[in-house]
């Protein structure tokens, strides 16, 4: 019974044993077809020669996490045929792994005297996921490279290219909008130095206010008599625009005519006061130059808006 019993122990760690051997052998082969990769090499052919620069562009198709190994990539040469200059890579996660686009970009060093392919230089690319790693062999794309010279001098190669002619240009319509641009910026100008009394145009004889600011403005600061001349200028101003003398008493009447100036009424007002106060009863003006440069400019501004 004993050796029964021990033939049937083992018979049945056998079992477990082969079971268990079956399962892991599932699950290397579960995982390997995870780890599978693609590559696709893309690198123009043509139109090379001395010195040039060859872009090889590789979409690599990895399982999700797996991330590039920059130690894996080539380092930059030296003295060879075919040197490393840059490298640039991204990767974007899709639904069925990571996409890497990789940029190399390869300078060439060497021509013969004739047009010849020249392979670049294979790639052995790793991928790391934790403890993971991929590696993914993108064979050497091929490229044609010219010299710079003709394989034969002789005269028609020497011979200089006529110079090429000049593109047509017509500038009428330019120079019209440029003329355009200029009388458009010259009107401007002259406006604004209008409105700000710089020039006076013909018509501003029939500006009383716009006459009496500019007298106002050349009046200069510390004299005592510059504010009382203001206070008659603008005063005058006011009779030429009523038609008749104006005072404290009928300032009123007139001003409930006066729409334009319903905004200056009470500056007005004030004025009037102060005029009074001061050419009447003998008083020191209250309002300074500066504030009756400012009312005579308001007034002006009046008349050319």
């Amino acid at each position: 019974m004993s050796a029964v019993s021990n033939t049937v122990k083992s018979t049945f760690c056998m079992l477990v044993l082969v079971n268990l051997l079956g399962m892991a052998g599932t699950s290397v082969a579960a995982d390997h077809r995870t780890l599978q990769v693609t590559a696709h090499s893309v690198t123009r052919e043509t139109d090379y020669t001395l010195g040039s620069i060859a872009r090889q562009h590789i979409t690599l198709q990895v399982p999700a996490g797996f991330t590039l190994d920059a130690s894996s990539l080539p380092a930059p040469a030296q003295n060879e045929a075919i040197e490393l200059r840059e490298v640039h890579w991204t990767h974007t996660d899709t639904a069925n792994g990571r996409q890497i686009d990789l940029d190399i970009d390869w300078q060439i060093f060497v021509a013969g005297d004739t047009v010849k392919t020249m392979p670049l230089k294979n790639l052995h690319l790793e991928f790391t996921r934790e403890q993971q790693r991929l590696t993914v062999d993108v064979p050497a794309d091929k490229v044609i490279v010219s010299s710079l010279l003709p394989a034969r001098i002789d005269a028609a190669h020497v011979q200089l290219y006529p110079d090429v002619p000049l593109p047509s240009w017509p500038l009428a319509g330019q120079l019209w909008a440029l003329a355009g641009w200029l009388c458009l910026l010259a009107t401007g100008v002259l406006y604004w130095l209008w409105y700000a009394g710089w020039i006076q145009l013909p018509r501003e004889k029939q500006m009383p206010f716009r006459q009496a600011w500019r007298s106002i403005r050349a009046l200069k600061e510390g004299h005592h008599e510059a504010a009382l001349q203001a206070m008659r200028l603008i005063s005058r101003a006011v009779d030429q625009r009523a038609g008749y003398a104006v005072t404290t008493e009928n300032l009123a009447g007139w001003l409930a005519s006066q729409q334009a100036l319903a905004a200056h009424a009470q500056a007005l007002q004030t004025f009037y006061q102060d005029l009074q106060q001061a050419f009447f009863a003998g008083r020191p003006t209250l309002l300074s130059l500066a504030d009756l440069k400012r009312l005579a400019k308001q007034l002006s501004l009046v008349e050319v808006s």
